[in-house]
C-alpha cells in the first residue's frame, strides 16, 4: 500500500522470519524504499529513496539495556548502520555488497537465539496474566458481565479468555515448530540468505493454524468439561 511518498507492508515475523525479511527488505530498497519503521501491529512504514543495492539484516538485541550502545557501536564499528528498530529488541540494519556478518560464529548465532526465544516466552507470559484476569472477572459473581453460561457471548467471550490464557503453550510449540522443521539455522550465520531460501511462509502459516486449532480445540474441550 503506498500513500504519498510512504510505502506500508505487512511483517511476516520477526522472531521467525528475520532472514527472509531482511531479503524482503533488500528487493524493497533495490525498487527505492527504505524501511523506516515498525509499528506494533507488524506494519512496515517505507519512505522513498533513490534506487540501492545494498545488504540488509534484522537482528535481535538479546542482551541488557544498558549494553544497548555497544552493541550498536559494533554494528558500526562492522560496516552497519541502523535504519530501523522495535522495542529496542528488533534492529534493522544496513551495508554495502559483500559487508561480512557481525557473527564470527556458530555458537554466537546460537546463543542469540536462545536468549530470543527466552524473551518471547517470557512476554508472552503477559498475555497469559491478562487472560487471567479477563476469565476471572468473566466468571466472578461479583465483577461478572452478567451473562449465563448458557448465553452464546459467555461461550464467546470464555473462548477469548482461553486463547489468552493459552498463549504460552501456543507460542512454545510454534518454537519447537520451527526448530524441528528448519533445522541448524545457527550454521547459516555466515549466509542467512542461504537460510531464507529454505523458508516456506505460506505453508507454514498453515501447519501453525492447525495446530493452533487443535490445541484451542483440546483447551475448548478440557475447560467445557470443568465447567459442567
Amino acid at each position: 500500500m503506498v500513500i504519498g511518498d510512504k510505502k506500508y507492508i505487512y511483517s511476516k515475523g520477526l522472531a521467525f522470519y528475520a532472514e527472509l525479511e531482511s531479503q524482503r527488505l533488500e528487493k524493497e530498497l533495490a525498487n527505492g524504499w527504505l524501511i523506516e519503521s515498525i509499528n506494533f501491529l507488524g506494519w512496515y512504514k517505507l519512505k522513498k529513496i533513490k534506487k540501492e543495492e545494498a545488504h540488509m539484516v534484522i537482528d535481535f538485541f538479546p542482551d541488557k539495556k544498558a549494553e544497548l550502545v555497544d552493541y550498536l557501536e559494533f554494528y558500526q564499528a562492522s560496516g552497519w548502520n541502523k535504519v530501523a528498530s522495535y522495542r529496542n529488541r528488533y534492529f534493522v540494519f544496513k551495508a554495502p555488497i559483500n559487508t561480512e556478518s557481525v557473527y564470527t560464529d556458530e555458537e554466537s548465532y546460537t546463543t542469540r537465539i536462545k536468549k530470543e526465544s527466552i524473551w518471547f516466552m517470557l512476554n508472552s507470559l503477559i498475555v497469559s496474566v491478562f487472560g487471567i484476569i479477563w476469565l476471572f472477572l468473566l466468571n466472578s459473581q461479583k465483577f461478572g458481565i452478567g451473562f449465563s453460561e448458557e448465553n452464546f457471548w459467555y461461550g464467546f467471550l470464555q473462548g477469548i479468555g482461553v486463547a489468552l490464557l493459552s498463549f504460552p503453550l501456543l507460542i512454545l510449540i510454534l518454537i519447537i515448530y520451527y526448530k524441528v522443521v528448519y533445522l541448524r539455522r545457527s550454521s547459516y550465520f555466515k549466509k542467512p540468505e542461504n537460510y531464507a531460501k529454505k523458508q516456506r511462509f505460506i505453508r507454514d502459516i498453515f501447519v501453525t493454524m492447525l495446530i493452533g486449532a487443535i490445541v484451542g480445540g483440546l483447551l475448548g474441550f478440557l475447560f467445557g468439561i470443568n465447567s459442567i
